[in-house]
């Protein structure tokens, strides 16, 4: 039985596969979290490369591994596959949380659950109790809609698996995020063995950084520099970009340090189009 309602926004992730399944190859696959959800312009890099894109972006928590697990079925030789991690992949959310487990079973991904590449997502428990309170929710509330508009939500997505409902709205408050502490390796290492796969099946793997609000990149220095040195030196691994260049002022966040606004959105767009014409995976592009 679903429990969460049809609009829920981590319900997006059943359009967007089949968005993805029914784009044809080659075409440019963008995955991470949240921060490709909200701060890319997919339309302007399809018209820029005449090559068919998806955003696959969704939700950090859903963990790295599994992000890269769901749309590995769907990726073809010569297709290229963009990935934007959120930093905190890379130190404490790999395996994914909470809501890891929401899209799991709403969405009956079963095989999503554990690999050798990943493990259980964390609070399991924090996951069954938001459920019951839904389940509440929905039981003495029928009739009642969120008409918040400030809530994310399913329809918010566009025909290229981009969030554009916060679009014109103003920035929320929020705060940065602190250290997000040390790299570990163990996270790295079945990072690199995605590529590998990847890699061995034609597929091209771009590595390219996610905006960062600046205080909070600047908080995460170490881990993010750490992470450049060890991405560049992977021979498969295209990196097209510096993490400075995805360091971004407050002013262009709508309302965490990952969802950019619309003008973060055009000038993060506008830079990962030149890191794309720049790599040399566009022979033609102009």
């Amino acid at each position: 039985m679903q429990i969460l309602p049809e609009y829920s926004y981590n319900l997006a992730i059943i359009d967007k596969q089949r968005i993805l399944a029914n784009a044809k190859s080659p075409k440019i696959v963008l995955a991470g979290g949240s921060n490709l959800a909200f701060g890319i312009d997919s339309e302007a890099i399809q018209h820029r490369f005449n090559l068919p894109v998806v955003n696959m972006g969704l939700h950090a928590g859903l963990g790295l591994g599994r992000i890269l697990d769901h749309i590995s079925p769907f990726l073809n030789s010569g297709d290229i596959l963009v990935i934007a991690p959120e930093y905190s992949h890379f130190s404490s959310y790999w395996n994914g949380y909470n809501t890891a487990y929401e899209i799991i079973f709403e969405t009956r991904q079963y095989r999503l659950l554990w690999s050798f590449y990943y493990g259980w997502p964390d609070n399991f428990f924090s996951y069954i109790s938001e459920k019951y309170k839904i389940y509440k929710s929905i039981n003495f509330n029928k009739n009642k809609i969120d008409i918040n508009p400030l809530s994310y939500s399913r329809n918010g997505f566009n025909e290229y698996g981009d969030y554009i409902k916060h679009l014109g709205m103003e920035n929320q408050p929020f705060s940065s995020l602190n250290d997000l502490g040390p790299l570990n390796r163990t996270y790295l290492k079945h990072f690199f063995q995605f590529v590998d796969n990847f890699s061995t099946r034609g597929i091209t793997v771009v590595l390219s950084y996610p905006c960062y609000e600046e205080q909070s990149f600047h908080n995460s220095a170490g881990l993010i520099q750490e992470l450049d040195t060890v991405f560049s030196a992977k021979n498969n691994l295209l990196v097209i970009s510096t993490p400075e260049s995805y360091c971004y002022p407050v002013n262009y966040f709508y309302d965490t340090t990952y969802h950019l606004n619309r003008e973060g959105r055009s000038v993060r767009t506008s830079q990962l189009i030149k890191d794309l014409q720049t790599s040399g995976l566009f022979s033609n592009a102009k």
